[in-house]
């Protein structure tokens, strides 16, 4: 992700990034074209934009990632962006079923600071070859499932479901919902026109992975992880990938994703359990 706002009650302007290594030359531009990504990107609640750098990493690690999936015909573009949530209501998050894993950029996991109203600096994420967003006023805080869904901002109550002291939320590092947008190309499909199903296992991990990140300063590993499946991703397009820890305990990570059309139609739902490592494991924690 991007260097955060020194100054989060102001809004912010996406800067357009340098250098990344994506196929299309402005990431943000590129989605920003498009009228569904720009409301995304220009919310409110959003208070960090950033374009993970793809370039290979010299161990070699996460070329699946930067190689692979990261071509005219396959990953186009990728911009990720960060939303508060407020802590549900509810004593606990539903409890987790089974199953997960991620990577995309360069950056390493770090400790946030803040609340949970705008004044936060969530920890880990993708290394931005951009910047954050700037100037404006303070950043609206999901208000719960009903709202969220009412805005048409989040298909998935599951995702502002947990949260909060009961489940293991540390104010100084939220557990913020992490968000990328994703254009698909030709060659992720399997049937003609449509993507592989392997690929949904693939892109909820990168980014439920890179929120389990963030929750550990050592990198956090997919113990478990469940896909379900809910509609067909037909490609080329433009989709957006959510993640977000619900619930930890000790060092197990709780999280949830889902995969949304441009219409909010959820194309399918993650449930993956992450455990935070207690030592320094030689490999690059961040994934988006």
């Amino acid at each position: 992700m991007s260097t955060p706002n020194p100054n989060p009650t102001t809004p912010a302007a996406p800067v357009a990034p340098t250098e990344h290594n994506q196929p299309v030359p402005d990431p943000i531009a590129h989605f920003t074209a498009l009228p569904w990504c720009a409301a995304h990107l220009a919310d409110r609640a959003v208070f960090q934009v950033g374009v993970p750098d793809r370039h290979p990493l010299p161990t070699g690690e996460s070329n699946f990632v930067r190689r692979t999936m990261n071509s005219p015909t396959t990953v186009r573009a990728c911009v990720t962006f960060l939303r508060l949530v407020k802590p549900a209501k509810s004593k606990s998050a539903s409890s987790p079923s089974s199953p997960t894993t991620t990577s995309t950029s360069t950056s390493s996991p770090s400790s946030g600071g803040g609340g949970g109203t705008g004044s936060v600096t969530p920890a880990g994420g993708a290394a931005a070859a951009g910047r954050s967003k700037q100037e404006g006023q303070k950043p609206a805080t999901e208000k719960g499932p009903k709202q969220a869904k009412a805005k048409g901002l989040l298909a998935s109550p599951a995702l502002v479901s947990g949260g909060g002291k009961d489940n293991g939320e540390d104010p100084r590092n939220p557990f913020v919902l992490f968000n990328a947008l994703v254009d698909l190309g030709v060659d992720c499909q399997s049937f003609a026109g449509t993507m592989h199903g392997g690929l949904y296992g693939v892109l909820l991990d990168e980014v439920m992975g890179t929120a389990a990140n963030a929750q550990s300063k050592m990198g956090a590993y997919t113990i478990s992880f469940t896909t379900k499946y809910r509609r067909a991703v037909m490609t080329p397009q433009v989709i957006l990938i959510r993640g977000r820890v619900v619930r930890k305990e000790g060092r197990k990570i709780h999280v949830k994703g889902t995969m949304e059309d441009k219409d909010g139609n959820i194309m399918a739902e993650g449930d993956g359990l992450w455990l935070a490592m207690d030592r320094d494991i030689g490999h690059n924690s961040s994934r988006l």
